[in-house]
């Protein structure tokens, strides 16, 4: 599998992820069964990170996804649930734009050296 086709699956899987984890929080705060649609998101999680790691490997595919989710979830939670960060969490946020930046470095090397 192509580096740019497991860029594309993990930010698939982040996007599924972050619309999981809103389901969940908005049933949980309205005590509702919507739940049940985010752990069938969770599945669709699963499956694609299978499919992911059939030719990815784990530790950086794991550290991309974790990244990714953490900045969309918070953006969610900032601008959805309108939750309240502090300076530190926003330097948190800021910390895992950097860890993917340097993981992909020598990918992003080779699109600006072109």
């Amino acid at each position: 599998m192509k580096q740019n086709t497991i860029w594309a699956l993990i930010l698939i899987i982040a996007v599924l992820e972050t619309i999981a984890m809103g389901i969940i929080e908005d049933s949980a705060n309205k005590n509702n069964n919507y739940y049940l649609l985010g752990i069938v998101i969770y599945t669709l999680v699963a499956y694609t990170l299978y499919e992911i790691l059939k030719s990815g490997n784990v530790a950086v595919t794991n550290a991309l996804w974790n990244a990714t989710t953490v900045i969309l979830v918070s953006l969610m939670g900032i601008f959805y649930f309108e939750e309240k960060f502090t300076i530190y969490q926003y330097i948190g946020l800021g910390f895992a734009v950097l860890a993917i930046i340097f993981i992909e470095m020598p990918t992003l090397k080779k699109i600006f050296k072109s």
